[in-house]
């Protein structure tokens, strides 16, 4: 079979290789691949040397081909959609993790559920973290982003103010149409408190972000990092940014791979598609090309030339 492996020094970091099928464990299944989207995050990793040659790919949709055979996963023919942790699905076989996927209801087409597994499980899980915020604000940053883009609207549809910050004047309108109620324009975090403070925080920003973003963390409130966009390095002040106005914020730290130990992705991604099934969650704009164009897409990634998500329809050899 095919398979997209990391190539640095090839466009976009991407390049196609030979591959053997992958062998399913007996509680396994063989997930014909049909698409996949790109994130950030993995295209960013495919940049480095020092993982030149090694497979990648998170988010895949696909049928599955072989059935597990002890009988534990989906029927032959289903449309499943799931996430690989192993970072293995730009590939046209996948193996499928029964914790790691779900089937795709009727009415929900292949392309919107490829946007789904890891922007938004990650924006699910952040929003989860959130207590009591039915009626209390939310600030999700980076809502063009597809983490940000699921946040403000699952916060949205737990009923909360939805605050959201956004870096150009043009993106106000873009905003506001998911749902925002607010929202506030920084480039370095300043004025985000000009919104009042938030019971819950959702930031893939971080960088000069995070001494803001937790100090408009209210009291009880919780600031959620899922990512460092604007650099790996942040400070803040002890008093007042985190003990100031009453205390009690709490700063946690999301990666999926260990919020799946708290919640199979499948259970996640089930909500997820019953979400978009029943009109309630929106995708982001889907850029759709054919898989031989993913090195292309990925570097046009990397340069923000397009918005919303890069789904890629995997061709039979």
């Amino acid at each position: 079979m095919k398979r997209l492996k990391i190539s640095p020094t090839e466009l976009g970091g991407l390049a196609f290789a030979e591959d053997q099928r992958p062998a399913p464990a007996t509680n396994e299944s063989l997930v014909k691949v049909s698409a996949f989207s790109l994130n950030r995050g993995e295209i960013g990793m495919a940049q480095s040397p020092d993982s030149a040659g090694g497979n990648i790919g998170w988010d895949y949709v696909g049928v599955i081909e072989e059935p597990a055979i002890d009988g534990s996963g989906p029927a032959k023919g289903t449309r499943v959609v799931g996430w690989r942790p192993e970072m293995d699905a730009f590939a046209e076989y996948v193996i499928g993790d029964n914790d790691y996927l779900a089937a795709i209801p009727d009415g929900v087409s292949d392309e919107i559920a490829a946007t789904l597994p890891v922007a938004g499980l990650t924006a699910l899980a952040a929003i989860d973290k959130g207590d009591r915020i039915l009626g209390r604000s939310v600030l999700v940053t980076g809502v063009s982003g597809g983490v940000g883009f699921f946040a403000l609207q699952l916060a949205k549809l737990s009923g909360a103010r939805v605050v959201a910050q956004v870096r150009k004047e043009e993106d106000v309108s873009f905003a506001k149409g998911l749902g925002a109620d607010a929202v506030v324009i920084s480039t370095n975090g300043a004025g985000v408190d000009s919104e009042g403070k938030h019971r819950l925080v959702v930031d893939g920003v971080g960088g000069d972000f995070f001494h803001h973003l937790l100090a408009t963390t209210d009291k009880g409130g919780t600031l959620v990092s899922y990512g460092v966009s604007a650099g790996n390095q942040a400070s803040f002040s002890p008093h007042p940014d985190l003990f100031g106005n009453g205390g009690q914020r709490r700063v946690y730290g999301l990666t999926l791979y260990t919020e799946t130990e708290l919640e199979p992705s499948s259970v996640g991604l089930k909500r997820l598609l019953q979400l978009v099934k029943t009109k309630l969650l929106r995708a982001p704009k889907i850029t759709s090309a054919s898989w031989t164009e993913a090195p292309r897409l990925a570097a046009d990634l990397l340069s923000r030339t397009f918005s919303g998500k890069a789904v890629l329809k995997v061709e039979d050899s």
